[in-house]
């Protein structure tokens, strides 16, 4: 850290992350020093502003298409199947909607 409190960060790079860095650099028009401050900065406003998607809602997210596959599975592989999925699919959806409401409130909080 500088006398005025900035960083001084040395990092070391691969010939070809190198070049690709100065290309992205020359293209925008910026000092390398300058892209990685832009870099830095905005994925730390992303990640404070709550952009970035939460791993936990990513996780319900999966779970909720991993119980929709496997009812299309049992549709297509049980005797009946289509008739009882329609029997339980109302109890389903009940329940996959308030997941959905759980997940989107903890983002809400989260964000606050």
């Amino acid at each position: 850290m500088t006398a005025s409190g900035d960083w001084q960060v040395k990092v070391r790079l691969g010939k070809e992350l190198t070049d690709q860095v100065n290309a992205l650099a020359k293209r925008r028009r910026l000092s390398v020093g300058r892209l990685v401050e832009s870099l830095l900065k905005r994925e730390l406003d992303e990640t404070d502003s709550g952009a970035l998607p939460d791993e936990n809602a990513i996780r319900e997210m999966a779970t909720l298409l991993a119980v929709e596959l496997s009812v299309k599975l049992q549709e297509a592989n049980t005797p009946g199947g289509r008739s009882l999925s329609d029997r339980l699919l109302d109890s389903a959806a009940e329940t996959a909607i308030g997941r959905l409401d759980m997940v989107a409130a903890s983002l809400r909080v989260e964000r606050d």
